[in-house]
């Protein structure tokens, strides 16, 4: 069954509300409403779902910046479809927003839903380019980690690049999902049980020609992994950093 759709939720008066652009100094319940409201004038064809084109349309409403268009709103969209069937519904939609409205009512008791979305956005985009920054960064570095020996154990890298669409870019929807199915697999491989690797040093060309010792792969692996735990205990930290620096309020002289 289709969840209830967003226009069933928003009021004539809330319809009014955002067309005055009088969505400022709300309380959480009245935030609430308003974020249904948005989301019914997202869904442009009243089907209830906010598909990719939709999407763009509010990001761009927003002012969101986009770095790379295509890579952002893939991150967007994956990480407002929380049951990554392909759609976002109300319920999904107004989830993520949920955070900062918390947050903004303990902090200054109302809101401004524009606010409140362009920051969840930009959050959300933060988060992603992180999580990619992270795992390129860590995959170059464990190839410099094992420069010394990888000539003799490999005569080219195009299984590294298979290894890197099949461990990340194709290992699921959404970051959180390609993340945790990249470490799943290392861990895997390092420990020689992978079975994409497995049956790619059977089966694929590259791999059958460039890999010369495939116990060379567990060690790529192993030095790959720890470069990545690394930059995610980096990211996690600013971010905790951040936390503690939005959380201080100056007192009153």
């Amino acid at each position: 069954m289709a969840p209830p759709r967003g226009a069933a939720f928003a009021s004539d008066s809330f319809k009014l509300i955002r067309r005055k652009s009088s969505v400022s100094d709300l309380s959480p319940e009245l935030a609430r409403r308003a974020l249904m409201d948005a989301f019914a004038e997202a869904d442009k064809d009243a089907s209830g779902f906010i598909d990719r084109a939709e999407l763009v349309g509010v990001i761009q409403k927003m002012g969101v910046h986009m770095q790379n268009p295509t890579d952002d709103i893939d991150a967007l969209f994956e990480a407002l479809d929380i049951d990554g069937d392909g759609s976002i519904d109300v319920v999904e939609f107004c989830t993520k927003f949920e955070p900062a409205i918390k947050r903004d009512h303990g902090v200054m008791g109302k809101m401004d839903v524009d606010v409140v979305m362009k920051e969840t956005f930009d959050k959300m985009l933060v988060d992603a380019r992180d999580q990619r920054t992270a795992v390129n960064r860590s995959f170059m570095q464990a190839r410099e980690d094992c420069q010394e020996w990888f000539c003799k154990k490999f005569l080219g890298s195009k299984w590294r690049m298979k290894t890197f669409d099949a461990f990340y870019t194709n290992g699921g929807k959404g970051s959180a999902s390609r993340l945790a199915h990249l470490r799943k697999s290392l861990d895997e491989a390092i420990k020689g049980k992978n079975e994409w690797i497995t049956t790619s040093l059977e089966s694929d060309q590259d791999f059958k020609r460039e890999v010369l010792d495939k116990d060379g792969i567990g060690t790529f692996a192993d030095k790959w992994l720890a470069r990545l735990e690394a930059e995610m205990g980096t990211i996690t930290a600013k971010r905790l950093a951040s936390c503690e620096t939005n959380r201080t309020v100056p007192s009153n002289p």
